[in-house]
């Protein structure tokens, strides 16, 4: 075979293999925040991968309940090993006027304290399928 049309296969072969690559592999992910046992509600949770990348996110409801966000358009998380850590935010104007008065898990700062730092936080999960029933316990 002729270098010029092997080097032509070569080009096209990498090509090929290039534009093949469809990003990072994400499923979904949704599950329960727990803290002894009980529902940990109105905590955002964050999945950071720690091979880099997008981290993804969620909202606890009312009963610890989250599904995670990784895009405006794709709901989950990317494969792999993720740091897991927590905050509370505001989840309307009133809770943005007045923190004091908002709702908050009684033990918030206990949490915030071993949670709520990405660098800190102990809580590590991996992700290798879709999973609707994930339990994560911070306690």
């Amino acid at each position: 075979m002729p270098a010029s049309v092997r080097g032509a296969v070569c080009c096209a072969l990498l090509l090929l293999l290039v534009g093949c690559s469809s990003g990072p592999k994400v499923v979904k992910v949704s599950g329960t925040l727990t803290r002894g046992g009980k529902p940990v509600p109105k905590l955002t949770i964050f999945f950071m991968p720690e091979a880099g990348g997008r981290p993804s996110w969620g909202l606890a409801d009312e009963d610890g309940k989250f599904t995670l966000e990784y895009d405006d358009q794709t709901k989950g998380a990317m494969t792999g090993t993720h740091t897991v850590w927590v905050q509370w935010r505001p989840t309307s104007m009133q809770e943005e006027l007045n923190p004091k008065k908002a709702s908050k898990p009684a033990d918030l700062n206990a949490i915030l304290a071993k949670y709520g730092d990405e660098k800190k936080s102990p809580k590590k999960v991996e992700i290798t399928r879709s999973v609707d029933d994930l339990e994560i316990t911070l306690d």
